[in-house]
């Protein structure tokens, strides 16, 4: 069994810190803003994992240390510990050297890693567009099949009204493939999810730009694209899959090049 590292994770920050914790002797955490205090602890530990490349059966102490550690409350902890067991992340053993443990990985964690072997080439990341656009609609289908209550849905309205106000072509690029990871996060089919985020995040890393046709304008190339992707909002919102399945249609191109790579 690896060591025991409880004693070595940082002092918890709001916002990404420095690579070490208050006593120089681990990277400290860095918990995004958004989502619940739970997850934010939970994204916490998945990234004190990856950065340090913990292996399997690594102790990260006990909650009480975590919590410690992390400064939140034990309610706060127990919360975060249980989706990180859901996402296999972690294993928890009890008596006197039990605790909190990285678990071997799951399924789709495995894919995650695999797929982010893509270097983002320029042939690759037309390859990961290319079976992007192959996985999109069952993708839109399975987010509006999920059915999701309104505070789960937010971030999708958010991401449309970003995409709704993009001021330019590269603008409009960033702004759509945020919102097609909104849709991502809402498909609860994990290794779809999965592979999808991956292949999105290989064409994010290598920043390809969004480059209009001869003859096309970008008022109007803005106006048809929001119209189809708010057709996609809306089905998703109404847990609708027939409707999501006809906008997903109207969002694929109807030729070669068209409206590429941010559709």
């Amino acid at each position: 069994m690896a060591g025991d590292v409880g004693a070595q994770l940082g002092a918890h920050g709001t916002d990404v810190t420095n690579d070490h914790g208050e006593n120089g002797a681990g990277p400290a955490f860095a918990l995004p803003r958004r989502s619940s205090r739970a997850e934010d602890v939970a994204v916490a530990v998945e990234t004190q994992i990856a950065t340090r490349s913990l292996a399997p059966g690594t102790r990260l102490g006990t909650k009480r240390d975590l919590g410690e550690q992390l400064g939140v409350a034990p309610s706060t902890v127990s919360e975060a510990i249980k989706l990180l067991e859901d996402r296999g992340r972690v294993s928890t053993r009890t008596g006197p050297k039990g605790g909190v443990f990285v678990a071997e990985p799951g399924l789709t964690l495995r894919l995650a890693r695999s797929m982010m072997q893509v270097s983002g080439a320029r042939g690759e990341v037309a390859d990961a567009l290319a079976v992007r656009d192959t996985l999109e609609p069952s993708v839109i289908e399975a987010a509006a099949e999920a059915g999701h209550d309104r505070a789960e849905l937010a971030e999708l309205r958010r991401a449309m009204r970003a995409l709704r106000a993009a001021r330019d072509t590269a603008d409009f690029y960033r702004r759509n493939l945020e919102f097609h990871a909104e849709i991502a996060a809402l498909c609860r089919n994990d290794v779809l999810r999965t592979i999808y985020e991956a292949l999105l995040n290989a064409v994010r890393a290598r920043e390809p730009r969004l480059e209009l046709l001869p003859g096309q304008d970008w008022q109007t190339l803005h106006a048809a694209r929001v119209q189809v992707h708010q057709a996609i909002t809306d089905a998703i919102v109404a847990g609708d899959v027939v409707a999501a399945r006809a906008a997903a249609a109207a969002h694929k191109p109807s030729r070669a090049g068209e409206d590429s790579p941010a559709r």
